[in-house]
């Protein structure tokens, strides 16, 4: 009588079994162009809106502020080139103006004058 359990028990184990020696479904058909053409347009929205979230945060984040760098007390008046690579720059700060000559390897302060002095030359060589 206990072999009889016994073996009814195996049977009805057996029969059930485990998921890996169940026999296994049909495979799926092949997905079609249409789902391959639908997943890289997604991809690519994805993408394009990830791009324009990093743009805004950006400008959002950005430091300084473009707005910032109008304002202040230094003023470029003008912007000589002199050979490629040199240039000589005319910088305004309040009632002073700084002639300041600028290379790759170095820059140098040339001189300083009056403001006014500055403005009524440009003013002057616009005029011609």
């Amino acid at each position: 009588m206990r072999a009889e359990r016994v073996l009814m028990v195996v049977v009805a184990v057996m029969s059930s079994g485990p998921g890996w020696c169940q026999q296994m479904p049909a495979p799926l058909p092949p997905p079609s162009t249409g789902h391959y053409l639908l997943k890289a347009i997604g991809s690519l929205l994805i993408v394009i809106a990830l791009i324009l979230l990093t743009y805004y945060a950006l400008r959002k984040l950005s430091w300084p502020q473009p707005g910032a760098l109008m304002s202040g007390p230094v003023e470029l008046l003008q912007v000589l080139p002199v050979e490629p690579g040199r240039r000589i720059y005319v910088i305004g700060i309040r009632d002073r103006a700084y002639i300041v000559a600028w290379s790759q390897d170095a820059v140098a302060l040339i001189g300083e004058v009056e403001r006014a002095e500055v403005d009524e030359t440009l003013s002057e060589s616009l005029g011609d």
